[in-house]
């Protein structure tokens, strides 16, 4: 039900996974535990790849102690991967087709991912070579990636909410100018439909009625199932739409054009974006005694 959903903000489902992967423990188990909460399920393990076929000629051209730098990893790693003839078994075929499905998932959930230096650690850990990084460290590498990504999402929601918001007071400016729109004193904004002389609910009321949500671009947000009204508790609902409904006679059809400040705010909901202007069409039906 759009008029109580909740704030929600991913994360690339393959740093959870990642992260999950390390097992951390005590103050960084939570801080894992936190941020996988609002995340999809999380996707397969890296691939172990198929080295078999390799020669040990082959498996040399990337030294174990070294770190060469990326022309020459990029090449190595070239070398061994394209060495390996078109899988035949099962195992084979599974094998390469996990980690490209588990590649292409990867490239898609973090932009910033180097698809070399990617192949280069499931290469390591598939034939136990000495990582580039020191296991003690990568801990430290996730949580720094997940705070950059964290950071970079909260930038481009407060960007978001200021173009959301310079659009909506822009609209309402001019709406409230055309004839038939009345303006509140907190700022909502309705026009009459089809009126009535029944009674109008309290705060404290249940009622039933048909409703339709949608946005300034035309898109519908949410609507009650046609024949069937939906049924509120007018104290649970978001303030203008409970406004708005207060000032309706039973039987009569509104229309309310509802500020950010009178919706879901700056924050938003996990199906909203922040500071939306959300524009409901409601027919209260009845009140519920």
């Amino acid at each position: 039900m759009v008029l109580r959903l909740h704030k929600h903000i991913g994360i690339p489902v393959i740093l959870v996974v990642l992260l999950a992967a390390f097992g951390f423990s005590g103050c960084a188990q939570n801080e894992v535990q936190a941020v996988s909460s609002e995340v999809s399920p999380a996707i397969q393990e890296p691939e172990k790849p198929h080295t078999e076929a390799l020669s040990e000629s082959a498996a040399d051209e990337v030294p174990m102690e070294a770190q060469p730098e990326t022309e020459d990893l990029q090449l190595s790693l070239q070398t061994l991967v394209e060495q390996l003839p078109v899988p035949e078994t099962l195992e084979d075929r599974f094998s390469y087709t996990y980690g490209y499905l588990l590649m292409e998932a990867a490239m898609r959930d973090v932009e910033d991912l180097d698809a070399v230096y990617f192949a280069r650690g499931a290469y390591d850990a598939g034939i136990d070579h000495m990582p580039l990084i020191p296991e003690q460290m990568m801990n430290t590498v996730l949580f720094e990636f997940q705070d950059k990504l964290i950071s970079e999402a909260a930038r481009r929601l407060e960007e978001l909410a200021a173009k959301n918001l310079a659009d909506a007071e822009s609209f309402l400016a001019v709406n409230g100018k055309r004839q038939g729109v009345i303006t509140t004193d907190s700022g909502l904004q309705y026009e009459v439909i089809a009126d009535t002389e029944g009674d109008r609910p309290a705060e404290s009321d249940r009622v039933r009625v048909n409703y339709r949500l949608t946005y300034l671009d035309g898109r519908e947000g949410d609507a009650s199932i046609r024949g069937i009204p939906s049924t509120f508790d007018l104290n649970t609902m978001i303030p203008g739409f409970r406004e708005g409904l207060m000032l309706m006679p039973e039987g009569s059809e509104y229309r309310f054009y509802v500020h950010p400040e009178l919706g879901y705010g700056a924050e938003g909901s996990t199906r909203i974006e922040p500071n939306t202007l959300l524009i409901f069409d409601v027919e209260l039906v009845e009140i519920v005694e």
